[in-house]
């Protein structure tokens, strides 16, 4: 028996779902740890309580494969992920959690942003809607003690009492990140998961901070128009130490070789990333690793510094080759700093990659047929890796709210994801937009040439194995206009 049974909700019709709030799309080749959930299972579990762990989507399993672990558990509280383009799915966890008359909570900033319509319209008791981990340990040390209301005044809370939604406030952003627990490895099947670069397995996503220096309007983090909602829009981040400790652990006790670093942008600060660089190296640990950073905030020193400890792969957001709609969006980059950046990232000997976006507010035709060409201009001649979604007006954004001032959404928010259309404009439909994604990938992503030189990169046996699942994948994709391939 367990107090608190933690769960990461099934594929969406057979499709990986991740349930990170910066990385909820549905997709065919990202299959990844529920990172938060595993935060959440940790401070739970630190704070008394017996907790059990279950991912149904890594294991590709449905509710069927859930119900007979609750009966024999029998926990006093069940906590799900959430993301919206699952959100039908995901929800129906409530519904087995009402069977055992078992109070069910998801946590998130979008659904903090779709508050109402979720305690309305699911079978749902409770959500976490930001900087979860103390929010779950107070709720957590409320079951402990017998608690009669284990929800009341629990700061970062909403829940449903008596036919009524009441929502305690958000609480305040933990300022010292090197307070939170670390993640409940030891519950996840860590040699199941993989992402489509992955060199080495078994691999883990890692956060080492939270929030972004950036405002972009369409992010799900730096985009926020309430700064406080899930992880939080400002940038905090772990101690060099704290990093270590966590890096270390996973490396030595867990037997990780690759580890995803999941930051929104990990080279905010050049000394800490320097000092965590060190760090890796003094304690001669065998691990590689890859991360997002922006073009803007890189420089040889620290570029030199990440490949002697490890580091593989860099991932720029470009968006668009546009200067208009890059300032629209508020991206605050140039791209002349865009091939600055790829330079000096080959330089050090660091895989680069570019992501692309099609259908910000602004766009044509014309500047998609420009950001093809700059885009297949890169991946040629710097040998890199080119990926492209859709803009997707995520609620709680500021370019959801653009997006529904001007009616521009043209489909419920269970179809807000970034592999298809779910916006359109007077001068572009969703067609249109369907069309030029598609486009992006059969001039860029699968161009001969890039695919020749892509071949000549490969360094390792896993990026060989996983040949045949990329293939399948883009065959999949192409001939459904690339929806959840990317």
């Amino acid at each position: 028996m367990v107090d608190i049974l933690f769960v990461a909700q099934p594929r969406l019709n057979g499709i990986p779902a991740p349930k990170e709030i910066d990385c909820s799309n549905p997709q065919k080749d990202y299959i990844i740890q529920p990172l938060g959930i595993a935060y959440l299972t940790s401070a739970a579990r630190d704070s008394g309580c017996s907790v059990a762990l279950v991912d149904l989507n890594v294991i590709d399993k449905d509710y069927d494969y859930l119900e007979p672990i609750i009966q024999k558990e029998k926990p006093k509280l069940i906590v799900g992920g959430y993301t919206t383009a699952s959100m039908y799915v995901d929800m129906k966890l409530g519904e087995l959690a009402k069977k055992y008359n078992i109070p069910f909570g998801i946590w998130g900033n979008q659904p903090s942003s779709l508050r109402e319509r979720l305690f309305s319209e699911f079978k749902l008791d409770f959500i976490i809607e930001n900087e979860p981990e103390m929010t779950m340990k107070e709720i957590a040390e409320n079951l402990k003690n017998g608690k009669k209301n284990i929800f009341a005044k629990v700061k970062g809370l909403s829940y449903k009492e008596k036919g009524k939604v009441i929502f305690n406030d958000y609480r305040k952003l933990e300022p010292n990140l090197d307070s939170l627990p670390i993640p409940a490895y030891d519950l996840l099947p860590l040699d199941k998961y993989r992402i489509p670069y992955n060199r080495r397995l078994p691999m883990t996503l890692m956060r080492t901070s939270r929030g972004c220096i950036a405002k972009c309007s369409f992010c799900v983090i730096g985009g926020q128009i309430d700064y406080r909602r899930g992880y939080g829009s400002i940038w905090r981040a772990y101690s060099p130490e704290r990093a270590l400790k966590e890096i270390e652990l996973v490396v030595k006790k867990y037997g990780i070789k690759e580890i995803d670093f999941f930051d929104s942008e990990f080279t905010i600060n050049k000394q800490r990333v320097i000092d965590i660089c060190k760090g890796i190296i003094e304690r001669k640990l065998n691990v590689i690793w890859n991360c997002n950073a922006r073009v803007d905030m890189v420089d040889e020193e620290m570029l030199n510094w990440m490949k002697k400890a490890g580091c593989f792969g860099i991932g720029f957001g470009v968006e668009t080759a546009d200067k208009k709609i890059l300032e629209n969006c508020k991206k605050n980059i140039t791209l002349e700093q865009v091939e600055k950046a790829i330079q000096m990232v080959k330089k050090a000997g660091i895989s680069p990659a570019l992501y692309f976006m099609i259908g910000l507010p602004g766009e044509t035709e014309e500047t998609i047929k420009k950001t093809i060409s700059f885009a297949k201009r890169l991946a040629i001649q710097y040998n890199l890796r080119p990926q492209c979604t859709m803009a997707t007006p995520y609620p709680g954004t500021v370019f959801y709210e653009m997006a529904e001032k001007n009616k521009w959404i043209k489909e419920d928010v269970d179809q807000l994801e970034q592999t298809t259309a779910s916006i359109a404009y007077p001068n572009l439909s969703q067609e249109q937009l369907k069309y030029w994604h598609a486009q992006f990938y059969k001039q860029v992503v699968l161009n001969p040439r890039r695919l020749f030189l892509r071949v000549l990169r490969i360094r390792h046996i896993n990026e060989v194995k996983s040949i045949p699942i990329h293939l399948r994948d883009f065959l999949y994709g192409l001939s459904n206009k690339m929806k959840y391939v990317r």
